[in-house]
């Protein structure tokens, strides 16, 4: 069976794992196309028009892949950790998607559910072998290589790599050297989706500046960050953004952070003023906030990110600089 993947949301985190996952088990996975304008503006043209610019892309990767492939796999991301939640329109994304898109195959949805306990992601991902003709056994030991192949992911990405080196198949040496390093928060979806971020990490890269990713801040630098922190986030990529965030201004580990964030978006909005407030209180490191939607253009974006470097660079060229005016032309 030919089993179709879109590639929005959280595929940039999880793709080795459900690739591996069918693979094993006897099907053949076809991936939707890259982000294009014709992909985004087939999901704006399907989806409900309050909903966010990363779910009607969703939209859109779903009707790309009609008439490629047997079945979609469209996962209900409920919980990714126990007593957290991620949001509540991931919840809701296959009844979404089968109330707005005419003309589906089969869905093949997974309930991935970790709030009360992980074993609960482990019954449901051999459940969802059963319903595509596997054995339990079966279903038990793609999943086995599966873990194995996401854990092999996970270990590179806090090596450096980014997920869109790694899907791409590039692997990146020496991003340390050069102008400096600038950090990117935002979700998976928005930072290496090229067509959404119109190519931030590349212009970045073609100017000299390595990047550091939330990917690459490992989990336990996260929890600590978020520790400090007077209440518990219960949002977990709410909190892997404020955590990584946090981690990357703490340790001074980059020379400037944009935020890149999707417009209306409920959990970034109080996730950047948080970090924004934290950075200027404590740290006065260069910041930038990037807010996309289905209309943004490239002017605007370069423009945007052209001052934002103008502006790390006179900064590091001038910091010591303190003007004259106001002092004595005698020199008293």
């Amino acid at each position: 069976m030919r089993i179709g993947i879109p590639r929005a949301l959280l595929y940039y985190n999880y793709y080795p794992l459900w690739h591996s996952f069918f693979e094993e088990l006897g099907h053949q996975v076809v991936t939707s196309s890259v982000t294009s304008k014709a992909v985004l503006d087939s999901g704006v043209m399907s989806c409900v028009d309050d909903a966010c610019l990363p779910i009607k892309l969703f939209h859109g990767h779903v009707v790309n892949l009609i008439g490629k492939v047997d079945a979609i796999f469209i996962p209900r991301l409920v919980s990714i950790c126990p007593e957290e939640y991620i949001c509540p329109k991931f919840i809701g994304l296959p009844e979404m998607i089968k109330s707005s898109i005419k003309g589906l195959p089969d869905l093949i949805v997974l309930n991935y559910n970790a709030h009360r306990n992980l074993k609960d992601v482990h019954r449901a991902y051999v459940e969802l072998g059963t319903r595509i003709g596997a054995k339990p056994s079966q279903a038990v030991k793609a999943l086995q290589k599966a873990t194995a192949s996401q854990q092999a992911y996970d270990l590179l990405l806090k090596e450096g790599q980014t997920p869109l080196d790694m899907l791409n198949g590039r692997k990146r040496i020496g991003e340390g050297e050069g102008k400096g390093i600038i950090g990117l928060i935002g979700h998976p979806y928005l930072l290496y989706d090229e067509f959404i971020s119109m190519g931030l990490i590349s212009k970045l890269r073609a100017r000299g500046y390595a990047v550091l990713v939330p990917e690459n801040i490992a989990q336990p630098q996260i929890e600590m960050a978020c520790a400090e922190l007077p209440k518990k986030l219960f949002w977990s990529y709410g909190k892997k953004l404020l955590g990584s965030g946090l981690t990357m201004l703490k340790g001074r580990k980059v020379d400037g952070i944009i935020f890149l964030s999707s417009f209306g978006c409920g959990i970034d909005a109080f996730i950047v003023e948080l970090l924004q407030r934290y950075n200027h209180r404590l740290y006065q490191i260069p910041s930038a906030l990037i807010t996309v939607d289905e209309h943004s253009g490239q002017a605007g974006f370069n423009t945007r990110l052209e001052a934002f470097i103008d502006m790390i660079e006179w900064r590091d060229g001038r910091e010591g600089y303190i003007s004259a005016h106001g002092a004595s032309v005698f020199g008293h």
